[in-house]
């Protein structure tokens, strides 16, 4: 009976030894009943670590060996399973129960369980894993006096081992062009190629060659006003794979002034007077291409002055005037253009004629004088040139020079005032008498 309890005590120390796999160990109970000395049993699994992906298998093999030393047939076995010296299903077998065959050989197969939900591992025998343990025990007759044997098989963290890789092909393109000094430029690495066992880039770096740096497959940067147009800059792209492969390139990339804006602009009505109002358009001014037009100033030439691209304006005075349009771009060019304005006073236009009817007597003729527009003559007055004048609403009159002033060349004028109140007068016209 010594013996015996020695053999019993030996296996629950076995079953005991797998509570080191991972967290807390709970131990088998100790097996009791008479010895069974007259079997002995052998049991182990190939191959005995296996991958814990939910599909890897084992193959668990139990030989039963007799107190002859031969094979012992047909002898049934029960398989449980064991984690933490506890009895637990983790994974699955072909049978629970076997039975040897002629050569006292049974056999199941182990079928790893799937990964653990949470990632983690424990660790089986000092290394990364969970150990379950596949224990055999005869069920024939008296299971109480029956001595069983295990296997430990190691079930092992999942793993991925990557081909190898090639580096990435770096690339961009840049949008507008040409580039422009104080204009966006669109930097875009679309067109890089990630290498063949790479699956993505993970970063785009970039340098512009004027001491700034941007990250991102597409970035936007400005180049600011240089002192000598036409500067290129070393414009350089890193790009790098999931795999750590990087890959670099670079464009020198030219950048100069931008292109002024162009067009003409207009007003009407053409031909203004004094009172009317001008409008002023400079829709027909366009920036170059990829720019915006900012800014529309225009200066009048008599003191006034307006924004925007559309204007109106008053001139008080009749005149010629120099208008001035100056456009801003959105880098800083400029366009200034100027046109004449040519502003009528919208006074009337005298016509006058003189005739002798007399050795002292003239007539004067005003009838064919002329408002400006719609304006009507409503008075003319008559300048005889001797000091003297009529004043009417007549458009004709004569006049009779005084006997005592004799011959003479007189400068004789007409001035005539519209409904407005608008005035002009005439050149003279040289008249001598008698």
């Amino acid at each position: 009976m010594s013996f015996t309890y020695i053999r019993r005590a030996a296996v629950a120390l076995v079953l005991l030894a797998t509570a080191g796999c991972t967290v807390k160990s709970t131990e088998t109970p100790p097996l009791t009943g008479p010895s069974g000395l007259a079997l002995s049993l052998n049991v182990n699994a190939i191959p005995d670590s296996i991958s814990q992906d939910g599909g890897s298998q084992s193959s668990v093999k139990v030989t039963a060996i007799g107190p002859n030393g031969k094979p012992i047939a047909s002898l049934p076995l029960r398989l449980d399973m064991f984690v933490n010296g506890a009895p637990q299903d983790y994974g699955t077998l072909s049978a629970r129960s076997v039975i040897t065959n002629s050569e006292g050989i049974a056999t199941a197969v182990y079928t790893a369980p799937p990964g653990p939900v949470n990632g983690l591992f424990g660790t089986c025998s000092g290394l990364p894993g969970n150990c379950v343990a596949i224990v055999a025990t005869p069920t024939g007759s008296d299971f109480t006096a029956s001595n069983p044997e295990q296997v430990l098989i190691r079930l092992m963290p999942t793993g991925v081992i990557l081909p190898p890789a090639a580096n990435p092909t770096a690339r961009f393109t840049i949008s507008p062009t040409p580039v422009n000094f104080n204009v966006a430029s669109i930097f875009d690495a679309s067109t890089s190629s990630v290498g063949s066992g790479a699956s993505v880039i993970t970063s785009y770096a970039w340098t512009f060659g004027d001491g700034s740096s941007g990250s991102g497959k597409t970035v936007s940067h400005t180049f600011t006003q240089s002192t000598s147009p036409g500067n290129a800059y070393n414009v350089t792209l890193t790009v790098t794979n999931d795999r750590g492969l990087s890959n670099s390139t670079t464009q020198a990339v030219s950048v100069d002034a931008s292109p002024s804006p162009a067009g003409d602009w207009v007003f009407s009505p053409t031909t203004p007077v004094v009172g009317d109002t001008v409008f002023f358009n400079a829709d027909g001014v366009k920036p170059a291409a990829g720019h915006q037009l900012v800014q529309f100033n225009w200066n009048f030439g008599d003191g006034g002055s307006a924004s925007g691209f559309q204007a109106t304006h008053v001139f008080a005075q009749g005149g010629t005037y120099s208008v001035v349009l100056s456009v801003l771009d959105d880098a800083g060019q400029k366009l200034v253009s100027s046109k004449t304005v040519l502003v009528s006073g919208g006074n009337p236009t005298p016509t006058l004629t003189v005739t002798k009817t007399g050795a002292l007597t003239i007539r004067a003729d005003g009838s064919v004088s002329t408002g400006f527009g719609g304006a009507t003559i409503t008075n003319y007055t008559f300048f005889w040139g001797d000091g003297t004048s009529d004043s009417g609403t007549a458009s004709t009159a004569t006049h009779n020079y005084a006997s005592s002033t004799g011959a003479g060349t007189y400068p004789v004028t007409l001035r005539v005032t519209d409904n407005l109140g608008r005035t002009a007068t005439s050149s003279p016209s040289s008249v001598t008498v008698p």
